[in-house]
């Protein structure tokens, strides 16, 4: 019969390499715990961090077309991040020549939810055509949004022909001349540009009398001088005058009756009749 080992026969040693496997266990199981501790964290092993305090900024729309002359509107919202709190300014680049750019409010006050303010740019009948990027940003001391990108696409206007009038401000007699206050009739919503104007005598209409006794009177018995002031001249929407632009009478442009034996009676109260033209530049 084969003998049994001692280890396994003394109940003392029996005892003693029991506590070790206990013991063993105990660690693996303190082990382990800790592990599942740091998970509970933030689910990466790592302790969780608050997030850093800023603000963030939308657009909308975040493209607009606009004539020249005109502007376009935008709704800017300032979104805080990690409880940041105060007051945050506005500002944006990138506007193309002739352009302007205003906020309202210009600084927003920024408290546990979100803000918003109106973005407004102008434009004139000289800004240049094309499609422009504007950078649009928010900061509060040492925070700053990143940059919002909007498109503004300029483009030329269809502006309505605009109108000229007047009539001689006195009468007319042989060799006397009268000047002619014009009127600039703009139906536009910005400023023309007139960059030329032509007075014409078209006709003449005699008296009863005068084509009874067969009395001549023709355009070719009065004469014009066009307008000497300086180009251009801004017409502003709606009706302005040569004298409302600040331009001197001397500069009007005047019908002049001449002074011949022919058409002393002939041209005795005849009415003329008249046509203007001109040129302008504007959106």
């Amino acid at each position: 019969m084969p003998r049994i080992p001692e280890l396994f026969r003394s109940p003392i040693r029996t005892a003693r390499a029991g506590a070790k496997v206990l013991l063993v266990g105990l660690l693996l199981v303190t082990f382990t715990s800790g592990v599942v501790l740091a998970a509970n964290s933030n689910g990466n092993g790592n302790s969780a961090q608050n997030p850093e305090k800023g603000i963030t900024l939308q657009l909308a729309p975040t493209s607009r077309s606009v004539t020249q002359g005109t502007s376009a509107s935008f709704n800017v919202v300032v979104q805080p991040t990690g409880g940041f709190t105060g007051n945050v300014s506005l500002s944006i680049s990138g506007l193309p020549a002739g352009a302007t750019a205003s906020f309202s409010p210009a600084v927003v006050a920024v408290g546990t939810g979100s803000a918003s303010a109106n973005l407004n740019v102008s434009t004139t009948s000289a800004t240049p055509l094309g499609t422009y990027s504007l950078s649009l940003k928010g900061s509060s001391g040492t925070t700053q949004s990143a940059v919002v990108v909007v498109s503004l696409t300029v483009t030329a206007g269809q502006h309505q022909p605009f109108t000229i009038s007047g009539d001689p401000t006195g009468l007319l007699a042989p060799g006397n001349a009268v000047s002619i206050d014009l009127r600039l009739a703009n139906p536009g919503n910005s400023s023309l540009n007139v960059t030329g104007l032509t007075v014409s005598i078209t006709g003449v209409t005699r008296t009863a009398e005068a084509v009874a006794n067969n009395r001549p009177c023709n355009p070719s018995d009065y004469a014009v001088t066009q307008f000497s002031g300086s180009y251009p001249i801004s017409a502003p929407p709606g009706n302005s005058f040569l004298s409302t632009s600040g331009i001197l009478a001397a500069r009007w442009p005047q019908i002049r009756m001449l002074d011949t034996s022919l058409n002393q009676d002939g041209c005795k109260g005849a009415t003329i009749q008249l046509s203007y033209s001109g040129t302008g530049q504007g959106n």
